[in-house]
């Protein structure tokens, strides 16, 4: 061996290290440069409420994160500290800003096995956070059913302050047929949970089955991967005791119901009048159901036509202000990320290094 073999090995793996970092903050650099618009911020006039309101939306995304790194790093039995969890979490929602949501999963199960957690573990974290996910929103929108009856699937076709704008009134038409996706989901938070909770070795075999299935042969490896998840996920918790579940599901329930309560904090803030809280939180329900349809990255695009479409009515402005609200909405909530991201992955890659094979 020569006596240059370590130098050439650390240049080696720096270049490893600057690649998909030079990658990583260019399309953050790219997304947000091609996304954001900075006109439309002029049109925000400064009231007495604003400023709180702003304060309000700010706590509401540090409730969020905070709530999503502690259920994270239990769900991982506790072997990411603090720091690593918190990390993991930017990397995670760094992922969803940058990446489709069908190509969300994989990016993040990249992420936690980077952060120094085994296949199984990630795979097992993911997958209960997912369904956790899928059950709150399903028991929530549920409830809310209950208390406000078919009004909260029902969007009125009429916006004035919108008038004009033809895509953002078909997805408003769109938003009353939004049951169907909320069928979808409560479908899917059923197959988990038995697959998860009660059938685990049969699901895996449905799933196996499933792609024997000629019609189905070209998602045969996905649907085996499922099966197996679902299995190796069930083995990850299935001595857990009361305690660990009761915790996890708050920390669920608190981490979605801030990321709901952003958008009553940012319309309060904006407005000078009272507003339909309770209706207002309900509507980010319907929201989201677009929000998850695979599409863009980041669901830049359809994002923002979706927020201005199902919340025009608690906007009481022209569509320039309208706009700006909704530009603020995704500061909080996408800007904000892409620039964590980029700031916190050097850091990341740094503590994090990629294990090298041995001779």
């Amino acid at each position: 061996m020569s006596e240059n073999t370590p130098e050439v090995s650390q240049k080696a793996g720096l270049r490893k290290i600057l690649l998909p970092l030079s990658i990583g903050i260019g399309l953050s650099l790219y997304f947000f440069l091609t996304t954001f618009k900075p006109g439309a911020l002029s049109s925000i006039h400064f009231t007495q409420r604003l400023l709180p309101g702003l304060i309000l939306a700010a706590i509401a995304v540090a409730v969020r994160d905070f709530s999503f790194m502690y259920k994270l790093r239990l769900s991982v039995g506790k072997k990411l500290s603090w720091k690593k969890t918190f990390q993991a979490i930017i990397m995670w929602e760094y992922g969803a800003t940058i990446t489709p949501k069908v190509g969300e999963v994989a990016f993040t199960l990249f992420v936690l096995k980077r952060s120094g957690l085994s296949y199984g573990r990630s795979t097992a974290a993911i997958m209960l956070n997912t369904f956790l996910d899928t059950l709150a929103f399903v028991v929530v929108f549920g409830g809310l059913y209950i208390m406000m009856g078919h009004q909260i699937l029902t969007v009125s076709t009429d916006c004035p302050n919108l008038t004009g704008h033809t895509v953002i009134q078909a997805v408003r038409d769109l938003a009353n047929n939004a049951w169907i996706g909320y069928v979808i989901f409560c479908a899917i938070a059923l197959l988990f949970g038995v697959g998860l909770f009660i059938l685990p070795h049969t699901a895996k075999n449905f799933f196996y089955r499933l792609a024997n299935i000629k019609i189905l042969n070209r998602f045969q490896n996905s649907l085996r991967h499922l099966g197996d998840e679902m299995e190796i996920t069930a083995h990850e918790y299935k001595n857990e005791g009361p305690g660990f579940w009761l915790k996890m599901s708050t920390a669920t329930l608190v981490n979605w119901t801030a990321r709901y309560l952003l958008v009553n904090a940012l319309l309060w803030g904006f407005s000078s009048g009272s507003l339909p809280m309770f209706q207002i939180f309900a509507r980010q329900y319907l929201l989201w159901i677009f929000l998850v349809i695979p599409s863009t990255p980041g669901a830049a695009g359809v994002a923002e036509v979706a927020f201005m479409a199902l919340n025009c009515e608690f906007m009481p402005f022209d569509f320039p202000t309208a706009l700006a609200i909704t530009t603020v909405w995704r500061i909080y909530s996408y800007y904000l990320y892409l620039v964590l991201g980029a700031i916190v992955m050097p850091w990341w890659q740094s503590t994090n290094p990629v294990q090298q094979k041995s001779d």
